[in-house]
């Protein structure tokens, strides 16, 4: 597993662009299986690690787990 100072190196290379594009990739390939949906989960959380190299991409991210939160506490 990559530490999150590597990963954040990694967005600084790759850009807003580049980790949008690897995102997309991942959705892209994901078989729409509840196996699958789960394994997506764990390749976007590796992007959300490394947007946290940029400060809008990382309040992106905050507002996409604020989101979800919501939805988990209607659950409760």
């Amino acid at each position: 597993m990559m530490k999150i100072k590597e990963l954040r190196e990694v967005g600084d290379k790759i850009g807003r662009e580049g980790m949008s594009q690897m995102a997309q990739e991942f959705i892209y390939e994901y078989d729409g299986s509840y196996k699958g949906v789960m394994k997506l989960c764990g390749q976007l959380s590796v992007i959300a690690k490394m947007a946290t190299c940029d400060d809008y991409w990382e309040e992106q991210v905050d507002k996409g787990l604020f989101n979800a939160e919501c939805k988990i506490e209607l659950i409760k």
